[in-house]
């Protein structure tokens, strides 16, 4: 029988920890919820200051976005914040040239790479990862652990637009639906110039798709004229498309 280190055993061990939880945690559950909150709380306690497990904590994470949109767009972004404020506060990078990326700073550099990787990836394929521009979409917000950046914002949105693939498949539906996301964020931030040269990009490529697609164009553009706000008929329209 060959020989296995006990520290392999050991990792083996944490990583079917670690996806079994992942996999349970509800799609929509409350960031208060103590359920989540220990689960999370026991995966950072057993980081063990190992870099390894919690790159593999990321990307199970970032698994279940890309396979599980309802879970992208609510749990996922709690998970990620739960994990920021219970990692110890000194676990560091294991890149000794890297000493400022420590605790909650580590954790959301390697979200936003993974997230980086997995959206250049879905940008190569004909149907996109709806999960994983979903919870981008997510990230559009301020004051979080997990909020973006307006140029990250800007980069998303002018990969998409100039993607061949954006009117295939689902594709355009999922550009909306983060744009709605990173419209008010945008704005919101003063890059309102910015994102009103994307929305004519925007307008031009709608007008060569179906009346379909021109049509929740124009139901964005007027959203976007009302400073975002959703009335009960937009809201209608909307669900339509």
């Amino acid at each position: 029988m060959a020989y296995i280190p006990a520290s392999d055993l050991f990792l083996s061990t944490f990583k079917n920890c670690v996806a079994n939880i992942i996999k349970t945690l509800p799609s929509n559950g409350d960031p208060t919820d103590a359920i989540t909150t220990n689960a999370i709380k026991v995966i950072a306690s057993h980081l063990n200051g190992e870099y390894e497990r919690l790159e593999y904590v990321i990307w199970t994470i970032q698994a279940r976005i890309c396979e599980d949109v309802a879970w992208a767009s609510g749990t996922a972004v709690s998970v990620y914040e739960l994990l920021a404020a219970s990692i110890d506060p000194k676990f560091s990078h294991k890149n000794l040239q890297l000493p400022a990326l420590i605790g909650s700073m580590l954790v959301r550099d390697q979200m936003m790479r993974a997230c980086q990787a997995q959206f250049h990836q879905t940008m190569t394929k004909s149907s996109w990862s709806r999960g994983l521009i979903a919870f981008l979409g997510q990230t559009c917000a301020v004051g979080k652990m997990t909020s973006t950046t307006p140029n990250i914002a800007l980069d998303i949105v002018d990969h998409m637009l100039g993607s061949i693939s954006l009117a295939k498949k689902d594709n355009f539906d999922i550009f909306l639906g983060f744009f709605m996301r990173a419209g008010p964020f945008l704005d919101d931030l003063g890059y309102r110039d910015k994102l009103s040269a994307r929305v004519k990009k925007l307008v031009e490529i709608a007008k060569t798709l179906g009346t379909t697609e021109w049509l929740a164009v124009y139901g964005l553009l007027q959203m976007r004229e009302k400073n975002w706000h959703i009335d009960e008929e937009d809201e209608n329209q909307a669900t339509a498309w």
